[in-house]
């Protein structure tokens, strides 16, 4: 059994097949021809040429040891109806399965290539120190009730206090 991966290749135009851009139409080169007498013809642009559209599985480089390939033929109890699997070991999840002049190509996973390191993700920075906590910015415990009848008691009796004394000044003040 001859197995071969196939590839398309997509060109810097973003096309799978080469386009000239310096082709035109007949009618627009039968308008043109007159302008272009007096310009210069441009060079004609290189077509792109991508790789072999078939290549065999033979000239896929091997991972770390490995085959690119694992072929399975499945069953394996009545070899006239087996189906030819192929599983690729770069690529997990695609697969490849044959029967008679007939295949059929299936990718099945997360879009990642096969790598022999397991990913470790870098280690979380380490914790930002809190805020300096000071008297400035730590909160006072509520006064009980007891504590708000004696401050209101005080500031009451400097209030009354401070109004005699006003009082009193008035007095001087009207003697004079």
């Amino acid at each position: 059994m001859m197995a071969v991966v196939v590839l398309i290749m997509i060109f810097l135009q973003g096309r799978c097949s080469w386009f000239n851009p310096s082709q035109k139409k007949d009618e627009e080169e039968e308008e043109e021809e007159e302008e272009d007498e007096e310009r210069e013809e441009p060079d004609e642009p290189e077509p792109e040429v991508g790789p072999p559209l078939l290549t065999p599985l033979s000239e896929d480089t091997d991972i770390d040891g490995f085959p690119a390939w694992t072929a399975v033929r499945a069953p394996s109890l009545v070899p006239q109806h087996s189906v030819a699997i192929l599983h690729s070991n770069l690529w997990p999840g695609g697969h490849c399965f044959a029967v008679e002049r007939k295949f059929e190509n299936v990718y099945v996973g997360w879009g990642q290539k096969y790598s022999s390191e397991n990913y470790s993700p870098p280690a979380p920075p380490t914790p930002q120190e809190e805020y300096p906590s000071g008297p400035e910015i730590t909160e006072a415990d509520d006064p009980t009730v007891e504590e708000e009848n004696a401050l209101r008691a005080a500031q009451q009796e400097a209030f009354e206090e401070a109004e005699d004394e006003g009082d009193d000044e008035d007095y001087d003040d009207d003697d004079d």
